[in-house]
C-alpha cells in the first residue's frame, strides 16, 4: 500500500495540503412542516440573486438567501417530491413522472408547463441542449423536445418525440439524458447523450433531433446500469454516471474503454459502490454535485429509505473520504446554492453546510463533529522482520486539550479498541485576550508522544475523536518501533 493511501477515512477531507477534519452545518432554513425535502435545487435569477428550491409530497417551497420561506405550489399539484431539474432561461423545470411537468420562473408560484402533444405526468427528466428543452417520458424511449428558445411557459407550443427504441440494442427504457463537451483531437464538440436503463449510451451531434441534415449519432458505448434518474454529476464539462459498478466520466468512454474509464475517478470506492447498489439498485437518493470553490465533488450515497451519506471527492489529491453528519437523516437531499453545500433533511430543514466548527448547529444546541481514519498498513522497511512497536507520535494542528483514540491494527488485523489520549493543556493566551500569558493561535501544532502496543510484521495506525469549536489538520504519525529477527 502506498503510505498516502487510507483504508477508512470519515469526515476527515483529503485535500491539498494536510487533511482536515471537515466543517460543520447549522440550520438555515425550517419550511414550517416535519415531513422530508426529497428535492433541493438552486436556481440563480438575472438580477444575480438565488433561491433554493424545495420539494415534498405536497408542498413546494422557495427559499431565499436570507432563509426565508415561501410556498410557491400555486394552483399546480404535488403528490410526488422526487423532482428531476434543468435551469433554462432562467426558470428551473422540475418533473416526477406522477405529477405535471413544472416551471419556476423565480417570482410568483410553480405553474404546469404549457406544452402539447404528450401527457405531462409521464414526463421524468428534463435537460436543455442546444437552446431547446428536452423532456423523457417515463417507461419508454423517447424524448420529447420543444422549439428553439420555447419556454413552455406561456401559449401551447408542441413538443416532438425522437424513439430512441430504435437506436438501443440491448432494449430497455431511457434513464438520463443531458449534454457533454469533449476536446480531444484538438477540437471541441459538444454532443447530446442518451442513456438506457440497461447501460447503453448513446451520442448523437447537431442542432437538434428533428433535423435530418446535422442530427446523426457518433458513438455508442456499454456501461454498467445506472442507479437512477438522478445519477449524473456534472464536473466542469464532464459527466459522471453512477453506475452499479461504478462511476463512469463521460470522458474517459472516449480516451480509453468503459473498464478503463471505471477506474479513473471511483476505483477505490467502486466496491462499496457495488455493494450499496445491491441494496439500493434503483433509487433517487443516489446522485451529488461539484463543489468547485471546495475543490470536491459529493456523491450520495443511501443507507436506507431516509438516511444519506456523502462520499467525497478531492479535485487535488484524488482521494476519496466520506462524509457522515450527525443524523444521516439530516442530507436525506442535497445541493450547492451560495457556492456552499446545502442538505435537506427528513423534517423538513434546511441545513448550510461546511460553516462553523459544529454540526447540526441550531439556536439552542449543537453537536461536536467526529472523525475517524485507519492509515495504510506498513512493514517499516523489512517484511521479514517482526517488530514490537512502542509509540505514536501523531502530528497535528488542532486546539491543544482534546481528547483523540489513537492505536495500531498490526497484521491486517482490526483492534477491538484504541486507547483513549488527551493533549496536554494549552499554555498561550488567544490572541485579542487579556494579557497574562504569552499571546498565541487558539490552534497550535501538537506533537507529543503516546505509549503503543503491539506486535507484527506491520501495522497501520487507527485514530478518531470528536472535536467541537476548533479545526485540525493531521500532517502524518511517527512510529517507533524495536526490530527482531526475521520470523
Amino acid at each position: 500500500m502506498e503510505p498516502t493511501y487510507a483504508l477508512e477515512l470519515v469526515n476527515v477531507f483529503p485535500g491539498a495540503g494536510a487533511p482536515t477534519v471537515r466543517l460543520g452545518y447549522e440550520q438555515f432554513a425550517d419550511v414550517g412542516v416535519a415531513t422530508p425535502i426529497n428535492t433541493i435545487a438552486s436556481i440563480d435569477l438575472k438580477d444575480a440573486t438565488t433561491k433554493i428550491v424545495a420539494t415534498t409530497s405536497s408542498k413546494i417551497y422557495a427559499i431565499t438567501s436570507a432563509g426565508v420561506v415561501s410556498d410557491v405550489t400555486g394552483a399546480t399539484t404535488v403528490t410526488n417530491a422526487q423532482f428531476q431539474t434543468v435551469q433554462y432561461a432562467n426558470n428551473l423545470y422540475l418533473c416526477n413522472g406522477v405529477d405535471n411537468a413544472k416551471v419556476y420562473t423565480g417570482t410568483g408560484n410553480v405553474i404546469d408547463v404549457t406544452f402539447t402533444g404528450v401527457t405531462l405526468s409521464n414526463l421524468i427528466n428534463v435537460t436543455a441542449y442546444k437552446e431547446r428543452l428536452y423532456f423523457v417520458e417515463k417507461n419508454t424511449a423517447k424524448v420529447w423536445y420543444g422549439g428553439l428558445q420555447v419556454t413552455g411557459t406561456a401559449a401551447t407550443p408542441a413538443l416532438t418525440s425522437f424513439d430512441f427504441q430504435y437506436v438501443f440494442t440491448k432494449g430497455g427504457y431511457l434513464v438520463g439524458i443531458g449534454t457533454f463537451s469533449t476536446n480531444s483531437n484538438m477540437t471541441s464538440q459538444e454532443y447530446f447523450w442518451a442513456l438506457s436503463s440497461l447501460g447503453e449510451i448513446v451520442f448523437y451531434t447537431g442542432f437538434y433531433a428533428g433535423d435530418p441534415n446535422t442530427w446523426a449519432l457518433v458513438a455508442r458505448y456499454y456501461i454498467g446500469r445506472p442507479l437512477g434518474y438522478r445519477a449524473f454529476i456534472r464536473v466542469n464539462n464532464d459527466v459522471w454516471v453512477i453506475t452499479e459498478q461504478g462511476i463512469v466520466p463521460l470522458s474517459g468512454l472516449f480516451t480509453s474503454d468503459p473498464e478503463a474509464a471505471l477506474q479513473i475517478v471511483s476505483q477505490k470506492i467502486n466496491p462499496l459502490i457495488s455493494e450499496t447498489a445491491s441494496q439500493f439498485p434503483f433509487d433517487h437518493q443516489w446522485s451529488g454535485f461539484f463543489w468547485a470553490q471546495g475543490r470536491r465533488v459529493y456523491v450520495t450515497l443511501p443507507i436506507a429509505d431516509n438516511a444519506c451519506r456523502f462520499l467525497v471527492y478531492s479535485i487535488d489529491t484524488k482521494g476519496w473520504t466520506q462524509f457522515q453528519l450527525y443524523n444521516d437523516e439530516h442530507s436525506f437531499s442535497s445541493c450547492l446554492f451560495n457556492r456552499k453545500p446545502y442538505y435537506a433533511s427528513t423534517t423538513g430543514i434546511v441545513w448550510e453546510g461546511e460553516t462553523g466548527q459544529a454540526d447540526a448547529v441550531t439556536a439552542t444546541e449543537s453537536q461536536s463533529i467526529a472523525y475517524s481514519g485507519r492509515t495504510a498498513f506498513s512493514f517499516y522497511g523489512s517484511r521479514a522482520n517482526y517488530k514490537a512497536f512502542k509509540d505514536i507520535r501523531p502530528i497535528v494542528k488542532v486546539k491543544r486539550g482534546i481528547t483523540l483514540n489513537l492505536g495500531l491494527d498490526t497484521d491486517f488485523k482490526r483492534q477491538a479498541t484504541v486507547t483513549a489520549v488527551a493533549t496536554p493543556s494549552g499554555t498561550f493566551t488567544p490572541w485579542g485576550s487579556p494579557w497574562g500569558s504569552p499571546w498565541s493561535a487558539e490552534v497550535e501544532y501538537v506533537f507529543d508522544r503516546y505509549a503503543a502496543k503491539g506486535q507484527g510484521h506491520c501495522a497501520a495506525v487507527r485514530f478518531g475523536g470528536s472535536i467541537k469549536n476548533s479545526t485540525m489538520q493531521i500532517l502524518g504519525f511517527e512510529i517507533r518501533y524495536d526490530m527482531g529477527g526475521q520470523v
